[in-house]
């Protein structure tokens, strides 16, 4: 756990945790499960907090093991405070309390039981199929053509030809989606499709966030589905069609909730009485406690069987709430970002699969060294691709100017990537920006060879002196204090020439030079200007980008920046103008940032932090 090893303050001081909070606000939550909102201290900057919404959280006083800590989940920021839903109410109101992350137990629980499940599966059943064509035991097998009309007439020629591999799929259909290129619509033609035939579908992803998109997408479409998950963890555009939503849409819960009631009532009574009469109480309590749950589990079970379509984490598809449901086909959106016992989990629920994702992006998070980075870093989905299992990769992208766009589709993509008409020369001007003769291209690249801005590694001290240290001190990773400063002046000079704060998001390659910049834009952060890491970023974009590399030194040392994936999903965020602050000298050595320095050199896109300083226009 992030908490041993370390004290609160320096926990707080990592953004791993909050302290000297005080409950302002409390509200029930579905079920017994209550909301409360705590302030934070006004010198602890949220935007360094890197709890996020969806992650279990432990709420404490005196000490994160205490029996009265109690869990819960991270709801939302809200200004100078967030919102928590804790599983039962705090014993107190009145007094400090501290926020620690939570391990997800679960998670790993639900991986273990997919694992075993998926071994033990009978030669002959449907989970066993699936098992042996993702461990390459056995090759795919679509099933023949079929005719089908599409539903949304707007797709593209890959866009149908993904469609067409996804309904014809006999046990794993890939459908590859680089940045921009609709992977998404895609799969909501898919779910529509195979719900017109009569099929139930089970839509997952890793993460909340993705299942959401996809949510909100089927929605406008018309699809009917159920999402599962915890409130906290759902999108409030979303929170009608959750299970809590739907039990209070049908009254069940204000039933349950007044059989509770009077439960409660019951049990005050009996204290401090004896005999029969107390042993009567009790028992009509927990009577009245076992009508509420039965009455909330059966409105459960119907609106789960009525669903033409499920919508949950790989992790929540092994929610009690499915029991042994089976569903014709499962769909796993950002499937490159599913360990393997993840995936196994929606897959053991399904006769067929379609996996959606791109290698090329953001791969698992996996913590405990090499040897399990090397087990789990890499998904079905890569070891499907490379071994040239029929997949489809869409090509037509609809969100960068072609410019920004030609790097990555020559670096990752074949050159296979071709910029939609309607974005293909979309430029700020058209905006009304200003226009900058210094930095005139779609794409810029302030390289800082030479300056002498020289990385520095924060290695935390814990005997060292907290208080008047700045918060990225704490964070043991890179900083670049030149890179920082140059970068905030870039992000000025865009905002002087009428660039809205909002439509400009910075990303820097280390959380500690993240930090520093947001220390640097405070006034342009509150209003707008977004300032993040490239995890943060992924499936996002803005009208503007500036990326900061952060790298500078003098043996060509790159740390994590060799992993050119996580490059880039930085590198295909902007719409209309991306700006690189990095070294040349220090990335020259590493065949793809070359790549990258000889594409810029031959638009004549290729600037020098020597030219100026990055001055506003106006």
């Amino acid at each position: 756990m992030e908490r041993s090893g370390r004290t609160l303050v320096e926990r707080v001081a990592l953004g791993i945790a909050l302290g000297n909070l005080r409950i302002v606000d409390e509200q029930s939550g579905p079920g017994d499960r209550v909301r409360v909102r705590v302030a934070v201290p006004e010198q602890v900057d949220l935007d360094n907090l890197r709890l996020a919404p969806g992650d279990p959280i432990r709420l404490w006083a005196e000490h994160p093991e205490e029996p009265s800590a109690v869990r819960g989940v991270f709801e939302r920021r809200d200004e100078q405070s967030v919102w928590l839903m804790l599983d039962h109410p705090v014993e107190e109101l009145d007094r400090d309390y501290a926020l620690d992350p939570e391990a997800p137990e679960v998670t790993f629980d639900r991986g273990d039981r997919a694992l075993a499940r998926a071994k033990a599966a009978l030669a002959v059943s449907d989970l066993a199929r699936l098992r042996d064509v993702a461990a390459l035991v056995k090759e795919p097998h679509p099933f023949a053509p079929i005719t089908w009309e599409p539903l949304d007439t707007e797709l593209d020629d890959k866009q149908r030809d993904a469609v067409s591999g996804a309904l014809r799929s006999g046990d794993i259909a890939l459908i590859w989606g680089p940045p921009g290129t609709g992977k998404t619509r895609t799969l909501v033609e898919v779910v529509r499709q195979r719900v017109a035939r009569g099929e139930r579908v089970l839509c997952a992803a890793p993460s909340n966030t993705a299942v959401d998109n996809l949510g909100i997408r089927l929605a406008d479409a018309g699809v009917r589905a159920i999402r599962l998950g915890h409130p906290a963890r759902v999108s409030p555009a979303l929170a009608s069609i959750t299970v809590d939503g739907q039990i209070a849409k049908d009254g069940a819960m204000d039933l349950a909730r007044e059989w509770r009631d009077r439960a409660r009532v019951l049990r005050k009574s009996a204290t401090g009485k004896r005999g029969a009469e107390a042993k009567e109480l009790w028992q009509e309590a927990r009577a009245l406690d076992r009508d509420a749950a039965r009455e909330i589990a059966n409105a459960e079970r119907l609106i789960i069987d009525r669903a033409d379509v499920i919508l949950a984490t790989c992790v929540g598809c092994d929610h009690p709430i499915l029991g042994d449901t089976q569903f014709d086909c499962a769909i796993v959106d950002e499937a490159t970002q599913a360990p393997d016992p993840l995936l196994l989990i929606p897959l053991s629920r399904a006769k067929v699969s379609v996996l959606a994702g791109d290698p090329h992006q953001l791969g698992p998070v996996v913590t405990g060294g090499p040897q399990l980075e090397a087990t789990l870093g890499t998904t079905v989905f890569e070891r499907l691709i490379e071994s040239g299992a029929p997949s489809v990769m869409l090509e037509q992208q609809h969100r960068m100017h072609e410019q920004i766009m030609e790097f990555p589709s020559r670096s990752m993509y074949d050159g296979k990537l071709v910029a939609a008409p309607e974005v293909a020369h979309r430029t700020l001007a058209d905006l009304a920006v200003a226009p900058d003769p210094a930095r005139a291209k779609p794409v810029w690249f302030v390289d800082t060879a030479g300056k002498d801005w020289l990385e520095e590694r924060t290695d935390f001290d814990p005997g060292g002196s907290l208080n008047n240290l700045p918060a990225y001190s704490f964070d043991p990773s890179t900083f670049n204090s030149g890179n920082a400063e140059r970068v905030a002046a870039e992000a000025r000079r865009l905002l002087s020439r009428g660039l809205k704060p909002t439509d400009l998001a910075i990303i820097a390659a280390y959380s500690a030079q993240a930090r520093r910049l947001r220390d640097l834009l405070r006034e342009e952060r509150a209003a707008g200007v977004e300032v993040g890491t490239v995890d943060g970023f992924q499936g996002r974009e803005k009208e503007a980008v500036i990326v900061d590399l952060v790298r500078s030194n003098d043996s060509g040392e790159l740390g994590f920046l060799a992993n050119t994936r996580r490059m880039n999903v930085a590198l295909t965020r902007a719409k209309r103008f991306l700006l690189v602050v990095a070294d040349s000298a220090t990335l020259g050595e590493h065949p793809y940032y070359a790549q990258f320095v000889n594409y810029v050199d031959s638009i004549d896109a290729h600037g020098s932090a020597w030219s100026d300083d990055a001055e506003p226009l106006r």
